[in-house]
């Protein structure tokens, strides 16, 4: 039994920051150039043809589940102030159930909220049908090459799912991430380890964190989106475009490669990497309470970590920061290191219900780009997808951490800039599938053989 989780575990009123990655694009679980007019402010304020026509001004609902609410609060403060005739009614959701519940029923009943909060792919592609095209606002607001300006993956997610002929654009992406192993150092300090570069010394960390009393590598098993990432992360290994390849039906599922990935993905698990018990267990909040309280030596999270920094009341590990990042070592001797995934987080989409889609926006255009967006960055909430908005370190709590917290969360933006494997999935049946294959793996329900087949079969059945 890990040091102290018994206490740790009671000490549930702790607050713990959702992370904005929190949760899979599935309803089942889940560059260069330039750009211009990034005031938050429409350059017309004439509605567009898909948005049909309405005066700017009155109430905006949005519903979403990220930012985190405290950041949220303040990128809508920074718009409400620069639009002092406009309101945001925001709604804050945990993402899974609450969220994709939310959404489900409102879009039967015919009531969405204006602003819906979306991941790129399946989620967006699940209620693209309730949503307007974006692309001609985009196009007033930032020109005709208004999607140049993101990096390769969030460029290629802009339309991730769409219908063969469909060139609408359902998503305004706000934050884009990249995922790897965050670890505790001074935990790591006190047992005399290092980060892990090789396959065997991840294995020995893991060992000497058992030894001590402390999780090793916590995964949160029970959520979807963690399967997703940890496979994704498996896949880079053998070819960054395998994961790809598959679900777009260029390569099988079955193919050698993915069940040589899937191979070293159950690796993991078997060779003591990975906490026991780990399909039971939560990302958010069971292994961040853990991980928070020195008690997980470390988690496979990303670059929306250095969020915690910025939060009011925070342990020492936070304020000192106490953390940095890996990536996952070549689990066997035919692989190479994992690359970094990622790309969008999370973006904004309006719905064909919002009566003043120019305000609606308006809105977006602000989170994105412009006040707002800054605020965001200011936080550290995650990376702005427009790739020039960073954090104002002035507007910033200052801590004894701050420093190595800022090189940490810029280093991680680098990463994104250098290129990205993609982590969604198009199809949200393929991401059940993907989901379903890996927790049957893990849990002996699966061999190899058979979790490829799985994921083979629903993609067969799109055909």
């Amino acid at each position: 039994m890990f040091k102290k989780m018994v206490s740790v575990m009671l000490a549930g009123a702790m607050v713990i920051s959702l992370a904005a990655c929190g949760g899979g694009g599935s309803g089942a679980d889940s560059g260069s150039g330039s750009q211009s007019g990034t005031s938050g402010e429409s350059s017309s304020d004439e509605g567009s043809d898909e948005g049909g026509s309405g005066e700017a001004g009155g109430t905006i609902s949005l519903w979403t589940w990220s930012p985190v609410t405290r950041t949220a609060e303040k990128m809508i403060a920074a718009f409400e102030n620069e639009n002092s005739d406009i309101k945001i009614d925001y709604t804050n959701y945990n993402y899974n159930p609450e969220y994709l519940e939310a959404i489900s029923a409102a879009s039967s009943a015919d009531n969405l909220p204006d602003i819906m909060g979306l991941q790129p792919g399946s989620l967006t592609q699940t209620y693209s049908d309730y949503l307007i095209d974006l692309g001609e606002y985009a196009k007033k607001e930032w020109g005709d090459d208004w999607t140049s300006v993101y990096d390769n993956v969030t460029q290629s997610q802009l339309q991730l799912g769409n219908k063969e002929g469909d060139e609408s654009y359902y998503i305004l992406p706000i934050e884009t991430q990249v995922i790897y192993i965050e670890y505790n150092k001074t935990l790591f300090d006190s047992l005399g380890l290092k980060a892990p570069t090789t396959y065997a010394e991840l294995v020995d960390c893991s060992k000497k964190l058992r030894d001590g009393g402390y999780a090793p590598l916590f995964f949160g098993g029970a959520d979807g989106w963690q399967h997703v990432n940890l496979l994704i992360m498996c896949t880079s290994q053998i070819d960054k475009d395998l994961f790809d390849a598959c679900q777009n039906g260029e390569k099988e599922w079955t193919c050698d490669e993915m069940k040589k990935a899937m191979t070293n993905y159950k690796k993991l698990f078997d060779d003591g990497v990975i906490q026991d018990g780990a399909l039971s267990s939560t990302s958010y909040s069971d292994g961040t309470t853990l991980f928070l309280a020195g008690q997980a030596g470390m988690m496979a999270l990303g670059s929306w970590w250095a969020q915690e920094y910025t939060a009011e009341d925070v342990s020492d590990a936070v304020a000192n920061w106490d953390y940095d990042y890996f990536y996952l070592p070549a689990i066997s001797d035919d692989v190479e290191d994992s690359k970094p995934i990622g790309g969008v987080d999370f973006g904004y989409g309006i719905t064909k219900n919002c009566k003043n889609p120019e305000a609606a926006w308006k809105a977006l255009a602000s989170f994105a780009a412009g006040a707002g967006g800054q605020e965001i960055a200011n936080d550290m909430n995650n990376h702005l997808s427009y790739p020039d908005m960073e954090p104002d370190t002035s507007a910033m709590i200052e801590r004894d951490g701050l420093q190595n917290a800022v090189d940490e969360f810029n280093r991680s933006g680098k990463d994104i800039a250098g290129g990205l494997v993609n982590q969604r999935i198009a199809e949200s049946t393929i991401e059940t599938a993907v989901q379903e294959a890996m927790q049957g793996l893990v849990g002996g329900e699966y061999d190899v053989d058979k979790a490829a087949a799985h994921i083979q079969e629903a993609q067969d059945a799109l055909k």
